[in-house]
């Protein structure tokens, strides 16, 4: 009896197995059939594994560790639904042509990470990533047939071994050809990658398993609106899928670069609105997914926030599934294992959820500055307010940290509710400013509570005009400084309890930027401003140019004035100096 019992157990078990029920099994799991229309949401919000198995050559080459399983979790615990694994497959290949075999280790790493996801019940994304501008960028082999057939090769074979490893994973597993198909917005390039998404197509769906019904997301050129909206043609035979883009609109603020560290004004708003009003009427309202959208922490803090609430928000409204690129340095800290602005992760939930989100208005830094010197009057008649838009919420209260402990503040002793926003009481802002009279930087970080939506906190600053740590001769006004090497270069500075917000840089004979020229007819915050990470950086030490920059005042031969701007921006807060480069 107890050898018919085995023998019943073990046919269940294999009948269990070939029909893909046995649970926690992502080899051979249940599949549901699933159109973009029922995915969308369930998709919102998600969030990529951003330099990691993408990371040229190998995982681990860039700024992040080796993917934790942890980090999965910490990503559930964040309610993010959806996950999307970029992976670079250039360095992986055991063999070239014809068979372009990938390596197996690499392989079963890659299917290691992706369980982790699906172990977790994450709408998970897998791609081809950095290849596109590796080997599989076809604007370079529009005059070269034979280096494009070489490149499509590579592609089928790449993907008929990607398709065939997964082929028994479940539904939760979306598939995508290539990260943004490189080339200039020509139409004869765009046509290249919709040849490219047939062959995706073709190869996927012939591959087996449960392949045939795999929903897949689809690109066009660059993963741009507009290329998509102008060229993207749906493939033969595609069955499910959703259209894949990226937006980083406009990539002036969402990089920090050319001085752009505000955005939310209407005309800001009407711009990405108005890309994403486009893509529905092409595309008949159908669901896509964003595969990447984010903005550096470079920018004024409440405009990142109104950013993030903006897209998340008017995604939702036209169906738009928003995965935040995350590189690991701008958002999560995966070893820290916390938020670098939690406030940013709270704006997503909310609005991802529905709820609005009450936040700083357009201008208006959630700081409260006093330069130094300058006293509070006692009269409690003034104060200083801090503009808000309430978004049909309250303010249910204000708190300091003492210690772990929260302080609430006392609302019409210490602050008020107004028309416009939170007004500060000249009485509380002056307590603040005497506990620490001497210290520069934030003295004090008020807590803002909503009735719903994200928490944010306004900041009271202490600051002085930063200095240069150079010493200059006493009849020198505009310090001149001689560089002869393209070496990355410091200016020491004394911050003086700010930070930097961008650099100008013109030529003194002309007015003209030294680059880009084009950004004088930019506004007065913009014109002529330099590019963070391209052009410059900013430490605890000072303020660092780059090589390339230092390149372009080497090929000039001229002398160029540069002016540091910090927060706030405003006449007077900065250092303006003269460099020339003489090797």
């Amino acid at each position: 009896m107890l050898y018919s019992r085995n023998l019943l157990v073990a046919a269940i078990l294999f009948a269990c197995a070939v029909n893909g029920v046995l649970a926690g099994d992502n080899k051979n799991p249940k599949f549901k059939k699933v159109t973009a229309e029922e995915v969308w949401g369930k998709l919102n919000p998600g969030w990529n594994l951003g330099n990691t198995l993408d990371a040229v050559p190998d995982e681990g080459s860039w700024n992040n560790p080796k993917v934790a399983e942890y980090t999965f979790d910490d990503i559930k615990a964040a309610k993010f639904k959806s996950v999307r694994i970029p992976v670079t497959w250039t360095g992986h290949f055991d063999t070239e042509a014809p068979d372009y075999i990938v390596n197996k280790a690499w392989l079963d790493r890659v299917e290691q990470v992706v369980d982790y996801a699906l172990k977790r019940d994450f709408w998970t994304v897998l791609n081809v990533h950095h290849d596109s501008w590796q080997w599989a960028d076809y604007s370079k082999t529009l005059n070269d047939p034979v280096a494009a057939a070489a490149a499509t090769t590579k592609f089928v074979k790449l993907w008929e071994q990607i398709s065939t490893r997964f082929q028994n994973k479940s539904e939760l597993l979306i598939f995508e050809p290539l990260n943004e198909p490189a080339g200039d917005s020509t139409q004869e390039v765009a046509e290249k990658y919709n040849v490219l998404n047939q062959l995706f197509v073709d190869v996927v769906r012939g591959s087996g398993g449960f392949n045939k019904d795999r929903l897949l997301t689809l690109p066009g050129l660059n993963t741009n609106i507009k290329n998509t909206v102008e060229w993207w043609k749906e493939p033969k035979g595609v069955g499910n899928y959703i259209l894949h883009i990226h937006d980083y609109d406009p990539w002036s603020f969402v990089s920090g670069w050319w001085g752009k560290t505000m955005w939310g004004s209407e005309s800001d708003q009407k711009e990405i609105e108005d890309t994403f009003k486009s893509l529905k009427s092409r595309f008949a309202g159908a669901p896509s997914l964003v595969g990447e959208w984010g903005v550096t922490e470079k920018v004024e803090r409440g405009a990142g926030w109104n950013y993030f609430d903006f897209m998340v928000r008017k995604g939702r409204e036209y169906k738009l599934a928003m995965q935040l690129w995350d590189n690991g340095a701008d958002h999560f800290d995966r070893a820290a294992r916390k938020w670098r602005d939690p406030t940013r992760l709270q704006i997503i939930q909310a609005a991802a959820a529905g709820i609005n989100n009450t936040l700083p208005k357009y201008g208006q830094e959630p700081v409260v500055y006093f330069k130094t010197g300058e006293e509070v009057p006692s009269s409690v008649s003034g104060g200083r307010t801090i503009n808000i838009n309430y978004n049909g919420n309250t303010i249910t209260g204000l708190y300091v940290l003492s210690g772990t402990s929260k302080r609430w503040l006392n609302s019409g002793r210490d602050y008020s509710l107004v028309q416009e926003g939170v007004k500060f009481k000249d009485s509380y802002l002056k307590y603040e400013l005497t506990q620490k009279p001497s210290q520069l930087g934030v003295l004090q970080t008020v807590y803002v509570v909503p009735s719903k939506g994200a928490s944010w906190d306004i900041t009271i600053q202490r600051y002085s005009k930063p200095t240069l740590k150079i010493p200059q001769p006493a009849n020198v006004t505009v310090p001149h400084f001689t560089i002869n090497s393209t070496t990355p270069y410091l200016f020491p500075i004394n911050w003086g309890g700010t930070t930097l917000a961008t650099v100008k840089a013109i030529y003194p004979d002309t007015g003209l930027p030294i680059k880009d020229e084009w950004t004088q007819y930019l506004g007065p915050l913009e014109a002529g401003r330099l590019n963070w990470s391209g052009d410059f950086e900013a430490n605890t030490d000072g303020v660092l140019l780059t090589s390339s920059l230092l390149e372009v005042l080497k090929a000039s031969g001229r002398v160029a004035e540069l002016t540091l701007e910090f927060w706030p921006r405003e006449v007077g807060n900065n250092i303006t100096t003269l460099v020339e480069f003489k090797a």
